[in-house]
């Protein structure tokens, strides 16, 4: 079966022409890999103290979509995050990797200035996907975002604590030193009632899809070793993207959800709204 190899080669050679694919970015990343990034991402974080968004109510909404691929049209970006805004629940939203599909720094320039547009308190966290990685474009997120390994606390008004963690799987594993500060930061998952833990890579390889090859599945030994941390912390709800459609898993206590694509080629995109009060519940919705 090489005609589809080589269909994919021959528009692959007619995008590059226009910015929209970065061939060589494909197999082998021009930014730095996951123990130098990772490394980067905690040095930042040690000179920047953690988020944490105070007096949050006992029950909030989460904002949640991946894969938006920018590259010219922010339309559909806007109407999620004002979706978000107009939510008198909503307290913040996270876009799960791949911000960008094109070369340079105007896709994170513009995602930027949409964080800003409400007055409201509310703010948007990202992590970095394998397109991020693509077209010399780590620079240009880290410019912006700063990390893509870090932590944000939701204290409620009547003292209960939410963490959320964020990851780097844009070179479809997250290292070793990551590995290592994940498990650090689950060594206190006592003191949290929910446990939220987002990345960009799917950990299932449910479905074929050439766009996806070869950034696609971590390491099988690593897998295992996500799964079990997630089992034996209590981990309330895994989020995922990356393949461009909803999925749904429940491996012992811990749902696995993966986030559809939100870019402009998707007829009908999608995101998830995640409600955190006593019990943790989500769903999707059409944008």
């Amino acid at each position: 079966m090489k005609t589809p190899y080589l269909l994919i080669l021959a528009a692959a050679l007619a995008l590059t022409s226009c910015n929209r694919l970065d061939v060589a970015g494909m197999f082998y990343s021009s930014g730095s890999h996951t123990e130098d990034r990772v490394a980067q991402w905690l040095e930042w974080n040690d000179q920047h103290p953690a988020v944490v968004i105070a007096d949050a109510p006992d029950q909030y909404n989460i904002y949640v979509c991946s894969d938006i691929h920018i590259e010219g049209d922010l339309s559909r970006v806007e109407r999620f995050l004002q979706h978000e805004y107009a939510d008198p629940d909503g307290l913040f939203s996270i876009i799960n990797g791949d911000l960008s599909n094109e070369s340079g720094p105007k896709p994170y320039r513009l995602l930027d200035s949409l964080f800003h547009l409400s007055s409201a308190t509310d703010t948007c966290f990202v992590t970095i996907g394998n397109h991020d990685i693509y077209f010399d474009c780590q620079q240009h997120f880290q410019q912006y975002f700063h990390t893509s390994t870090y932590t944000v606390t939701v204290q409620t008004v009547s003292g209960a604590k939410d963490l959320f963690i964020f990851l780097d799987s844009g070179n479809a594993t997250h290292g070793k030193r990551q590995l290592q500060w994940l498990r650090e930061v689950l060594q206190h998952r006592h003191d949290y009632r929910h446990v939220v833990v987002s990345t960009h890579t799917c950990l299932f390889r449910t479905s074929y899809n050439y766009s996806t090859t070869p950034a696609a599945n971590l390491p099988e030994e690593e897998y295992y070793e996500l799964i079990d941390l997630m089992s034996r912390h209590h981990v309330s709800l895994f989020l995922m993207g990356h393949f461009h459609h909803q999925e749904q898993h429940l491996l012992g206590n811990t749902p696995y959800v993966m986030t559809d694509n939100l870019n402009e080629a998707e007829d009908t995109p999608s995101y998830l709204i995640v409600t955190c009060a006593n019990q943790l519940s989500y769903r999707y919705a059409n944008l």
